[in-house]
């Protein structure tokens, strides 16, 4: 029981560990954005600014989320198709 004990501990541990070093936030430039990405913000927003683009690098799925002026926020999946738009109010 005291063996079944451990090893669940250490599973917990590997598991917690391998989920916090999955999950990378990474602020990137426009360029480092995927293309189809690049193409639909020159497309639709050329009036509006960048504030800031960042990558999520998860443990299965990479996606992109770009910040412009208003408080409009695009979430590009790694591909570089749209996937979800917010605005903050």
């Amino acid at each position: 029981m005291k063996h079944f004990a451990i090893l669940c501990v250490a599973t917990l541990l590997s598991l917690a560990t391998l989920t916090s070093c999955g999950d990378r936030d990474t602020i990137i430039t426009v360029d480092q954005l995927p293309v189809a990405a690049q193409t639909y913000l020159k497309q639709n927003y050329a009036d509006r600014s960048i504030l800031f683009a960042k990558k999520d690098a998860e443990l299965f799925n990479t996606t992109y989320k770009v910040h412009l002026d208003g408080g409009l926020e695009l979430e590009f999946n790694k591909d570089g198709q749209l996937k979800d738009m917010e605005i903050d109010n």
